[in-house]
C-alpha cells in the first residue's frame, strides 16, 4: 500500500464550478435546479490516488434545502487499479406519497483486499500488501461485482416510514493475476488450501436479496441535520435462487443521533450499528457486504471505521459506532450559494460479536501451526478472543457544504493499532452518517 505518502489530499480546486450552473433564483427560497459538477483528484489511503469526476443535480421545486429529485453519477479510477461507475437517483415525488431510489454501480479491483475471517485472527504485515520490491501481494484478490438495486419507501405515521428494497449482485471473482506479484502466495489461496473457501463459491455467484423495514427519522435536514434522530431496522432475505447452495437471513439496525449543542453551529452526532446473520449458509464473497451503507466491504474504510484498513474486518456478527463533533468554522454567500465549512473530530470502534465459520478456522489454524504442546480448546478460546478484539480509531475530518446537500469531505484516522493499518485518509461525498 502507498503508505508513505504524505498526508494531504489532492482536494479538487474545482468544487465551485457547480456553482456557476446556478439558475438565478433566490438562494433562500430555491424554485429550481443546482447542478454540482465536481472534476474529481483525490487520495484515500486504501485506494490510492484518484481521478474522475462526480454530477451532482438536485431539483428543489420550492423545497429547499430539501430537493424533489435527486441525480448522482459517478466515475472514477484510482491508482491502485479499482474503477467504480455508479448512477443513483432519488425522490420522494416520482411516485405520490412513496420514495423512489434506484442505483446501479459496478466495482473492478484486480488488487482487492482480503485480510481472512475474523479480524485479528489473521496477523497483518505490512511489508505483505502489494510489495513490488518483494513481488507479494499476499492480501489480494482479483474482484468485480455489479450491484442494482431498487428501494421503496413510505409513511406508516408521522416520522415514522417502511421501507422495501429489491438488489440483484453478480460478484466474479479470481485468484491474483497481477504482473510483478507472486499469484500462488496469498492469504486467498491458503483460505482455499485449508477449506476457509469453498470450491463452488470460490470464482462468486448471483446473489438475488429481498428487504424489508422500518425507519424512524426527526431530522430537521437530510443531509446535514442538527438535531433530530434517524433509525432504521431491516431484515435482508437472499433464497437460494439461483442454486448455488448458498442463502442467507440477516438482520441489521442502526441509531443515530443529531445534538445541537447550544448552537447549530456545534452538532454531537453519533451512530451505533448492528449486523447479523440469523440464519442461512452465506458464501464467503456477501460475508462482508454491509446493509446500511453505500459500497462498503467489512468494517474498516471511509465509511465505517475511518483509519482502519479496507475490509480488515470481516465476521458473521458486527457491532460498531462513530462519533464525531461537527463545528461550523465559517458560513459564507459565494455566488448565490450557501457555503460552510466543518470541521469534525471523531472516534470509530467495532468489532465482530459472531466469528464467520470460526470452528473450521480454528482446526485448520491449529493443524497448521502444529501446536500440539497447546490443547486445541485452549488455543481455541485465545483465538476466539482475537477474533472479538475490539477494533478502534480517531481521527479528524473536513467538510465543505454547499446548499446543505453537497457535502465534499476529507478525513484523516488513525488506528489504535497497527494490525489493523498505519492510517486512514479518504475524500468521500457526504458525511458519512
Amino acid at each position: 500500500m502507498l503508505r508513505r505518502l504524505p498526508a494531504t489530499a489532492l482536494l479538487s480546486v474545482f468544487i465551485f464550478l457547480g456553482a456557476w450552473a446556478d439558475n438565478g433564483v433566490d438562494s433562500t427560497v430555491k424554485q429550481g435546479r443546482s447542478v454540482n459538477p465536481l472534476p474529481s483528484m483525490a487520495y484515500d489511503s486504501d485506494f490510492g490516488l484518484m481521478a474522475g469526476g462526480i454530477i451532482d443535480i438536485n431539483y428543489y421545486g420550492g423545497l429547499y434545502p430539501n430537493y424533489r429529485h435527486r441525480l448522482c453519477l459517478e466515475a472514477l479510477t484510482y491508482s491502485k487499479h479499482a474503477s467504480y461507475y455508479m448512477f443513483q437517483y432519488d425522490s420522494k415525488y416520482l411516485i405520490p406519497g412513496i420514495r423512489t431510489s434506484f442505483k446501479a454501480y459496478l466495482d473492478d479491483n484486480p488488487l482487492y483486499w482480503f485480510y481472512g475471517f475474523n479480524g485479528s485472527v489473521n496477523d497483518y504485515d505490512r511489508d505483505l500488501n502489494c510489495n513490488h520490491e518483494k513481488g507479494i501481494a499476499y492480501y489480494s484478490i482479483d474482484r468485480v461485482f455489479l450491484n442494482t438495486r431498487l428501494e421503496f419507501s413510505g409513511p406508516l405515521v408521522p416520522n415514522l416510514d417502511w421501507t422495501s428494497k429489491l438488489s440483484y449482485w453478480h460478484y466474479w471473482i479470481k485468484e491474483l493475476n497481477w504482473q510483478g506479484y507472486d499469484h500462488a502466495n496469498t492469504l486467498f489461496r491458503k483460505y482455499r488450501s485449508m477449506g476457509l473457501i469453498e470450491d463452488a463459491e470460490s470464482d462468486g455467484g448471483d446473489v438475488f436479496e429481498f428487504q424489508a423495514g422500518l425507519k424512524f427519522d426527526t431530522r430537521n435536514i437530510e443531509a446535514t441535520p442538527s438535531r433530530g434522530i434517524y433509525a432504521d431496522i431491516n431484515l435482508a432475505w437472499a433464497p437460494d435462487m439461483f442454486k448455488t447452495g448458498y442463502d442467507y437471513l440477516k438482520l441489521a439496525a442502526r441509531f443515530r443521533q443529531y445534538l445541537s449543542l447550544a448552537t447549530e453551529r456545534l452538532v454531537l452526532a453519533y451512530s451505533l450499528a448492528y449486523q447479523g446473520t440469523i440464519a442461512g449458509n452465506q458464501p464467503f464473497y456477501t460475508q462482508s457486504y454491509m446493509i446500511h451503507f453505500k459500497p462498503s466491504d467489512g468494517l474498516g474504510g471511509a465509511t465505517t471505521l475511518r483509519g482502519i484498513l479496507y475490509n480488515r474486518i470481516v465476521g458473521d456478527d458486527y457491532a460498531w459506532g462513530n462519533f464525531e463533533l461537527r463545528t461550523r468554522v465559517f458560513d459564507v454567500n459565494i455566488l448565490r450559494r450557501r457555503v460552510f465549512g466543518v470541521i469534525s473530530p471523531f472516534f470509530d470502534a467495532g468489532a465482530v460479536i459472531r466469528p464467520f465459520r470460526f470452528e473450521r478456522q480454528a482446526q485448520a489454524f491449529y493443524a497448521a501451526d502444529n501446536v500440539t504442546a497447546v490443547p486445541y480448546d485452549q488455543y481455541r478460546s485465545s483465538l476466539l478472543d482475537k477474533a472479538r478484539e475490539l477494533h478502534m480509531a480517531w481521527g479528524i475530518g473536513g467538510q465543505l457544504v454547499i446548499d446543505y446537500n453537497f457535502i465534499p469531505s476529507v478525513t484523516f484516522g488513525i488506528p489504535f493499532d497497527k494490525r489493523d493499518g498505519d492510517y486512514g485518509l479518504y475524500m468521500v461525498l457526504d458525511y458519512i452518517f
